[in-house]
């Protein structure tokens, strides 16, 4: 079986864009809906070309309900999916992602917090989950992963600033319901130094 670097696309890969949420009447960082929004995070090639080197398997596992929305296309989804994967030198394949949103379509098992797409990536990949690892920036990546079985999870803050809300209240989320991620670092640089990569 094969180890893998699981990361979330949205505040991990690429930084997240502050937008007005009509449905919650208040501005949150939301996904970009086309080229010209995404922008990579930094030191995001430099991790998944050190855990290629070990020899992980780099899998994105992403909520991406702003299509069910209406807020973007397929068309537009899929160019932002090309860029990744140029830039990251991955496969298209190796994107999980879950449209579904409640309340706009039947309940899943693969939207985040459900472990679902973790266990499709095992299946499709052969992946042994146990000694695989996590790096995401929501409270729903950390417990979809946990539930999924994996040891290591790591969680990514997302400072406020000029472009972004961040992410304190996924974190106090995260304490109020006792999930315990590995560790919790505030750049992707820390992650490399505490995977060893």
């Amino acid at each position: 079986m094969k180890k893998a670097l699981f990361l979330d696309r949205d505040g991990v890969i690429n930084k997240t864009v502050k937008k007005f949420s009509k449905e919650k009447r208040r501005f949150i960082d939301d996904s970009p809906f086309n080229v010209f929004e995404f922008k990579f995070n930094k030191n995001i090639k430099n991790i998944v070309m050190k855990a290629k080197k070990k020899k992980y398997e780099v899998i994105i596992i992403t909520n991406q309900p702003s299509i069910l929305k209406g807020n973007f296309t397929m068309k537009d989804y899929e160019k932002i999916n090309t860029k990744i994967c140029k830039f990251l030198g991955i496969k298209r394949e190796k994107i999980f992602e879950c449209f579904h949103k409640e309340n706009l379509s039947l309940p899943c098992n693969c939207r985040k917090p459900k472990p679902g797409l973790f266990l499709m990536a095992k299946g499709e990949f052969n992946i042994d989950l146990k000694n695989s690892l996590l790096i995401g920036d929501s409270w729903r990546d950390i417990i979809a992963g946990q539930k999924a079985g994996i040891k290591k999870t790591i969680f990514i803050r997302r400072k406020k600033d000029e472009f972004q809300i961040g992410n304190l209240e996924d974190e106090k989320k995260m304490i109020k319901k006792e999930i315990k991620p590995s560790k919790i670092i505030n750049s992707l640089e820390e992650a490399i130094l505490f995977l060893n990569f």
